[in-house]
Formats: C-alpha cells, sequence, structure tokens
C-alpha cells in the first residue's frame, strides 16, 4: 500500500465507526420513546377499562350512570390525550 491510500481508509474506517455510533444512538433513543408509547397506551387502555366497569356499576346502583358514560366516551376518543377522571 502506498502512503497516501492508508489516510483516506483511516478516514473512511473512522466515518463508518462516526456513522455507525450515531445510528446505535438514534435507536436507542426511538426504542424508548416506543416504550414510553406503549407505558402511555397501556396506561390509557387500563383507565379506560376501569371507567367502563365504573360505569356497569354506577348504572346497576344508580340513575347516575350517564356522567360516567360521558368520562368513558372522552377516554375512548382521547386516544393517547389524557383525561383525568372528577
Amino acid at each position: 500500500m502506498s502512503p497516501a491510500a492508508r489516510p483516506s481508509s483511516t478516514s473512511l474506517r473512522s466515518l463508518a465507526v462516526g456513522v455507525l455510533c450515531v445510528a446505535v444512538l438514534l435507536g436507542g433513543y426511538f426504542v424508548q420513546l416506543n416504550a414510553k408509547a406503549d407505558r402511555k397506551r397501556e396506561e390509557a387502555a387500563e383507565r379506560l377499562a376501569l371507567c367502563r366497569q365504573v360505569e356497569r356499576v354506577a348504572s346497576v346502583a344508580t340513575a347516575g350512570g350517564l356522567e360516567l358514560r360521558d368520562t368513558c366516551q372522552q377516554l375512548s376518543e382521547g386516544g393517547t390525550k389524557s383525561v383525568t377522571l372528577p
């Protein structure tokens, strides 16, 4: 190999390692974002299931089931939006 070929292969190797490191960091970041979104989706599904269960019990026990029905409807339509129960 000629001396001129070595620096270009070294810089090419350094560029490849740099690109690989950036790809790994971005991959880790997107995995964290995806896990966070999954947790939020799971929490929303749990809140909706609990709301529907409370709605069923309230509709049997009292005539006030309509107010809970509205809240559960907001939870189901909200998707990723956060709706707190009154």
